[in-house]
């Protein structure tokens, strides 16, 4: 084969001429120049070669172009290959770029995730230390009122002591005056008795000194400030603000590989997916409880539903008995979904919260505050995603309270619902007589917009990824092939739906319930 830096003609090489190859011919692996390119074309066996440029051959990387069409040992043409296994690897190509491009975006989201929970967590050390200076200050301000208005008393009984002892000292320098000009002046009885007086005085005087250490009035006075113990010790005791850690949780972003569709293709030559208008169903139970407009199931085949009127969470055994009654603390409370075999978790949009519940304590664990009010929820992988009015849906950390907006919807009103499949979210628009779909990583797939979908409310998926959606304004339960092009009616008023609202797909048990306003029903697939 010819170096990339010269390339001979092959042709004049057998003649024992050299000279520089113009083109290349792939299947004679060789090069010609522009006069034997002549005879190549003309001859009947050669003409149909597909023939390029030397420029162009340079072009292909060494490791291909050093890969020969004809055998070593034998000087032959190899002739078998597959033909489609260079399809194959363009496809191959393809996902492979479209994986890193998903990879990427998810990158990229989950840095501004960070950047978002780093802000977040910033605030709420500096709104905590501002609280904390604003305790401080005020304790400093009312210890500082009492230090001064110590003093002040203080300085108010020395002042007014120091009064008396002031009219006390005129008192003696009369006395003293007086005592002078009798001793000059006074006759010998005059004298005598002017003597008995002020020696009277002069005992009064002695008796007010005397006084003024039995009475406490010379102690001395010392102001004290005792700083609380658990204050000073603040300083030893609390060495930090509080601890960062990093957490991570399964993986959002899903790839996609030839292998894969070659998998499904074969799995679905197996068992092929049920089509909307496959679908048929048999009620098996209707439930006697009433304002139900949450449900969801367990990993165990138990059932949750929110009794909205009670406010109660009610958990039902398979068979439909009751098996635990638990009262809510908030009112209005809309939407369940389970967490897992302890922990559920109830939305309440009138107090912007969701609170997650053990229900084998019934006690709340925790609640998770809402950015507005929050209808329809549902748990993935660590994660809360829960419809929220004017925002779109919102993902929340379930770990750490972090949450932000997944899918922008400033339309999303109250009574939306959401729920996920594989790597799609769906969810719906009671208001806007709408029904999304998205990815994972926040690409809008799909929307649903018809007549036969009025106010819908509830949204789950079985496992062939059809969706079931409530249209309460029609009081009617529809089925929607996967890429949303299609519904079909399921349920109606003859079916005794009337003021649907949640509903939830058993994808193990094949089975789904609807949270209707005046009795669930129990459906299975058949």
């Amino acid at each position: 084969m010819a170096s990339f830096s010269t390339v001979s003609c092959g042709v004049c090489d057998s003649q024992h001429t050299t000279t520089n190859a113009d083109y290349w011919c792939p299947e004679c692996d060789e090069g010609l120049c522009s006069q034997c390119l002549k005879y190549h074309s003309a001859s009947k066996a050669l003409r149909n070669h597909d023939i390029i440029s030397v420029d162009n051959y340079k072009q292909l990387p060494p490791s291909i172009a050093n890969i020969s069409p004809y055998c070593s040992q034998h000087d032959r043409k190899f002739k078998n290959y597959c033909p489609q296994h260079e399809k194959s690897l363009v496809q191959n190509l393809k996902d492979i770029k479209l994986n890193f491009e998903r990879v990427v975006k998810d990158r990229k989201q989950n840095l501004v995730e960070i950047q978002n929970q780093r802000q977040k967590f910033h605030d709420e050390i500096k709104q905590l230390r501002n609280k904390i200076n604003e305790h401080l200050d005020s304790l400093e301000q009312l210890i500082l009122q009492d230090l001064y208005a110590a003093e002040e008393k203080v300085k108010s009984q020395i002042e007014d002591f120091l009064g008396k002892l002031a009219e006390h000292t005129e008192k003696r320098d009369l006395l003293q005056t007086n005592m002078s000009a009798i001793k000059e002046y006074a006759l010998d009885l005059q004298a005598f008795l002017g003597s008995k007086m002020v020696e009277t005085e002069i005992k009064k005087h002695e008796i007010f000194m005397q006084s003024l250490f039995e009475d406490g009035s010379l102690h001395k006075i010392d102001l004290n400030c005792k700083i609380k113990n658990n204050l000073s010790d603040v300083l030893s005791t609390v060495t930090s603000f509080g601890s960062i850690s990093v957490e991570s949780s399964s993986p959002l972003v899903v790839l996609q590989t030839e292998k894969d569709k070659q998998a499904q293709i074969r799995t679905f030559h197996h068992a092929p997916p049920t089509t909307i208008n496959d679908i048929k169903m048999t009620l098996k139970r209707k439930f006697e409880f009433t304002c139900v407009t949450g449900c969801s199931f367990s990993s165990k085949g138990d059932i949750f539903l929110v009794d909205y009127g009670k406010i109660h969470l009610l958990i039902l055994k398979e068979d439909g008995t009751l098996h635990s009654d638990i009262p809510l603390s908030n009112p209005n409370p809309v939407d369940v979904t389970c967490i897992d075999d302890k922990t559920v978790a109830v939305s309440f949009p009138s107090s912007n919260q969701i609170q997650i519940i053990n229900i084998l304590t019934k006690s709340i664990e925790s609640r998770k505050k809402t950015s507005s009010s929050c209808y329809g929820i549902c748990y993935r992988n660590g994660h809360l995603l829960n419809c929220n009015i004017g925002t779109g849906i919102q993902k929340v950390n379930r770990s750490d309270n972090c949450s932000f907006t997944l899918i922008k919807d400033e339309t999303l009103s109250n009574w939306s619902f959401v729920t996920t499949s594989k790597d799609k979210i769906f969810y719906t628009n009671n208001s806007d007589d709408t029904v999304t779909c998205y990815s994972l990583t926040g690409e809008k797939m799909w929307e649903y917009k018809d007549q036969s979908v009025r106010s819908p409310r509830g949204i789950s998926v079985d496992k062939d990824s059809n969706v079931y959606i409530v249209s309460s304004g029609n009081n009617s339960i529809l089925v929607m092939s996967s890429d949303g092009k299609q519904a079909r009616k399921l349920l109606g008023q003859d079916d005794g739906i009337s003021k649907p609202c949640g509903l939830q797909f058993d994808v193990k048990k094949e089975t789904f319930i609807v949270a209707n306003y005046y009795g669930p029903f129990l459906y299975g697939l058949c």
